[in-house]
This record gives C-alpha cells, sequence and structure tokens, in this order.
C-alpha cells in the first residue's frame, strides 16, 4: 500500500526499527515515556544502545514515530469500514463508533495514549484531518449544517478525544458509544431520530490491530529521518 509517511524503509532495517519500536511499546506499558532511556529501550530490544542512534536520533524522535505508527493503525482499520457506507451520516457514525471502541477492545491503546505520555496531538491531529474532510463532504451533499466548519471539528475532535479518555477511566460504560455518537451527529446538525438510527445499526465492528504494533506487520516501511 502506499503510505501517507515520506520516508520509506525496507528490509532488515525496517525489522529492527519495528523491534526497537516493540521494545518501547512493551516498556510504556509500565512505564511512562518520561522516564525512558535509550540504554533501557536497546536492552529490551536486545541491541547494544549506540545502535539505537542508527534508527532516531533521540527518545523522543522514537516516541513521535510510535504516535504516528499509533495514527496509521487507527486509520487502516477504520478505512475499511468507511469503504462500505457512502451516506457521510453512515460514514461518520461508523468511524466514531469503531474510534470509541478501540480502548474498549484493547485497553492497551489507552494505557499507551492516556497514562504512558504518547503524544496525544499525534492521535488528534490525524483525527481532525479526517473529520475536517468528512465534515466539509457531509455539508457539500446536505448532511450536515454548521455554521463553522472549523468550530465543528473542533468541538467533535475534543469531545471523541474526552469521551475515549472517560471510556478508559470507565467513567463512561461502552454501552454509551452509540449514544455519544447519536449527540455528536446531532451536533453537526443531524435530526435525532436519523441521528440515533445511524448510530445504533448493527455492525460488525473490527478489532484494533494487536499490540505492540509494528510498521511491517501493518504493510507499511517508514523510516524516520535520524537527525
Amino acid at each position: 500500500m502506499t503510505s501517507a509517511f515520506p520516508f520509506i524503509q525496507t528490509g532488515k532495517r525496517g525489522r529492527t526499527r519495528d523491534q526497537l519500536l516493540v521494545a518501547a511499546q512493551r516498556l510504556l506499558l509500565e512505564h511512562s515515556a518520561a522516564s525512558l532511556g535509550i540504554r533501557q529501550i536497546a536492552a529490551e530490544a536486545g541491541m547494544v544502545h549506540g545502535s539505537f542512534y542508527n534508527y532516531y536520533a533521540s527518545i523522543e524522535a522514537l516516541i513521535g514515530d510510535l504516535g504516528d505508527l499509533f495514527v496509521m493503525g487507527h486509520a487502516l482499520v477504520v478505512g475499511q469500514l468507511r469503504a462500505s457506507a457512502a451516506d457521510m451520516i453512515d460514514v461518520f457514525a461508523l468511524t466514531t463508533r469503531q474510534t470509541l471502541r478501540f480502548v474498549c477492545d484493547s485497553p492497551g491503546y489507552g494505557r499507551l495514549l492516556f497514562d504512558a505520555g504518547l503524544p496525544v496531538d499525534r492521535f488528534i491531529g490525524g483525527l481532525r484531518t479526517s473529520l475536517a474532510a468528512d465534515i466539509a463532504r457531509g455539508m457539500e451533499s446536505g448532511a450536515f449544517h454548521v455554521d463553522n466548519p472549523d468550530t465543528g471539528v473542533s468541538i467533535v475532535a475534543g469531545s471523541i478525544l474526552g469521551i475515549t479518555l472517560d471510556l478508559h477511566r470507565r467513567r463512561l460504560d461502552r454501552s454509551a458509544i452509540d449514544s455519544a455518537t447519536a449527540d455528536l451527529l446531532v451536533i453537526l446538525g443531524v435530526p435525532r431520530e436519523i441521528a440515533v438510527q445511524a448510530s445504533t445499526t448493527q455492525v460488525d465492528f473490527l478489532p484494533p490491530p494487536p499490540l505492540p504494533l509494528r510498521w511491517q506487520a501493518l504493510g507499511v516501511d517508514v523510516e524516520q529521518p535520524t537527525a
């Protein structure tokens, strides 16, 4: 598949880079990103610490790559559902319900995003880009009615992030996902009855890609610059 990222890497170098990412994810399930060191990650990956710099210039660069990896893993799953719907109300409902299920079906995602210190901006940035395109298309088709599209994107993206956090913290039960999705559609100007119908349609949702994530396991080879 074609990657949205500009730095392509295949073969042994890609596999070794993935070893470092896997090691970092294993450590982050127990520790915070702030506590990680290069020696610690390299040792977990079975490498000498000096080899780390052949792939990343710093811990921050690796964490940034890991954030991009999460965005891509989410996008690949959501993309499969998007292909099954043409109406923008249904597209929004499917992608939102699938997104919110990530932390319910795989708590490790919530741990890495909200507890370990991964850059949530990467996740919310990817979400905003997708939402901006969907809201624009929905407005063009007459499905959505929003006075200010930019404000609409901010409200919906922030709401999805907050609901995801509450699902992870178990302040909300997964049974709240469909009603929350309907509420977001109402914010976009969809009549309540239509919003509820779109948000409760029976769907075979997909499981999140299993942790730890690897670029090559997703079918994407991406090399981050070392400087």
